[in-house]
């Protein structure tokens, strides 16, 4: 339910914008929206390994010996900030030209340590398995930032006042801390392992979350740099295409992580591959079907954004399987993660986001460089991954019991 409200909250907050704001600035304020996603996406990625190591400790049935997972959390948020401050000078004029760059990269610094607390959190919650917790903190935060959306757009605020109303929510975790003992318990939770470790193994997820925000949620932003602006500035309806296909099966996965994370450290680790081939083909058969069902009926939903937001069915069909195919990516890095193959987890991401951003810089129509950077990123992706848990599988000895002769 939480990622359905979630997701729900992202399509109103989208769809307010484009109802407020006209083309040219929906661009701007789309080029925005996923440059801020894209440091929540990257900060997300404390959740799977909060959720990991304290999953670790609940299965031994000891408590963690290690720092409290909120405490690295925010230390890891912190110095996100000063780095998106410090950067600042080398992107923010260009990527936020059609706004107020300063005040929206002070903005994306308050959020980097407010959601490090959210992420930390919710990590911990995973890993304690209380689910409602975690539930709630994602329904909360996404409902925060649709009702902020929602007056500011009503007061007339302008691009400036719904860019700035979008982080509210990163804070609501600090009133589940005041007012719920789940929460504070949370908060407690301590690592299975040292510090060093810890910030190590975060590190490798953090890395991958760059990689899965860039291909995810900080997409346009691959697009605002690689595309001129003219161009750029009409790519509004097919910004919004590529959420809208994505978020029906993507949310939902991307919500149930800490369950597969779960569910996969308890598991066998002889049986890597056998985990993935179930799952693997309910999505891709998902996407088969999601792609027929967009194709017919896509185009008249993009019409809700307004009559300049009409795509056309092949479009429609190719983005909704290629979010097929970024779920497929997803699925088989929260595996690696799952089973401890940090590195595999990591390399398979930012090996896919290479081979986007890399067709994205060929020549040709935005379209077509679209279509090419969403197929074969994650192609290449989800090899990677299934290369590495096949390694890792076939490393495991499975003991035998050696035969009795007869005497």
């Amino acid at each position: 339910m939480s990622s359905l409200i979630a997701a729900a909250s992202g399509y109103l907050v989208m769809f307010i914008a484009a109802r407020t704001l006209d083309e040219a600035e929906n661009a701007s304020f789309l080029a925005y929206w996923a440059a801020l996603f894209f440091v929540i996406g990257i900060l997300a990625g404390i959740i799977n390994e909060g959720t990991r190591a304290v999953s670790n400790s609940v299965q031994r049935g000891t408590p963690g010996t290690g720092p409290r997972i909120l405490d690295t959390g925010l230390g890891i948020g912190i110095a996100a900030a000063l780095v998106i401050a410090a950067s600042s000078p080398l992107w923010a004029g260009e990527l936020f030209a059609g706004g107020q760059p300063w005040l929206l990269v002070a903005g994306m610094s308050l959020v980097a340590v407010a959601y490090a607390g959210h992420a930390s959190l919710a990590g911990a919650a995973g890993g304690l398995r209380e689910w409602k917790l975690f539930a709630g903190l994602a329904a909360a935060e996404a409902l925060v930032r649709l009702a902020a959306v929602t007056l500011v757009a009503l007061l007339a605020a302008g691009l400036a006042g719904i860019e700035m109303a979008c982080i509210a929510g990163a804070f609501v975790w600090l009133l589940f801390v005041v007012f719920g003992s789940n929460a504070r318990k949370a908060a407690r939770a301590r690592s299975d392992v040292p510090g060093p470790v810890l910030i190590r193994r975060m590190g490798h997820a953090l890395t991958s979350a760059a990689a899965t925000a860039t291909l995810i949620t900080g997409y346009p932003v691959l697009l605002k740099f690689t595309t001129p602006d003219a161009e750029y500035a009409l790519a509004a309806p097919l910004i919004l295409a590529i959420s809208l296909t994505r978020a029906p099966i993507m949310l939902p996965l991307q919500a149930f992580q800490a369950v597969l994370i779960n569910r996969f450290v308890n598991a066998p680790r002889d049986r890597g591959l056998g985990m993935l081939v179930r799952p693997l083909a309910l999505i891709l058969a998902v996407g088969v079907a999601g792609a027929a069902l967009a194709a017919l009926a896509g185009p008249w939903i993009m019409l809700i954004f307004g009559p300049g937001y009409w795509v056309d069915p092949w479009t429609m069909a190719v983005l909704t399987f290629a979010a097929a195919l970024m779920a497929a990516l997803t699925l088989t890095g929260t595996i690696a993660l799952a089973i401890d193959r940090h590195r595999i987890y990591a390399v398979g991401w930012v090996t896919a986001t290479v081979v986007a951003l890399g067709a994205l810089l060929l020549d040709g129509p935005l379209i077509e460089r679209v279509f090419a950077s969403l197929i074969a990123g994650p192609l290449v992706g989800i090899a990677v991954h299934v290369i590495g848990i096949r390694r890792r599988a076939s490393d495991v000895v499975v003991p035998t019991i050696p035969e009795q002769k007869d005497s």
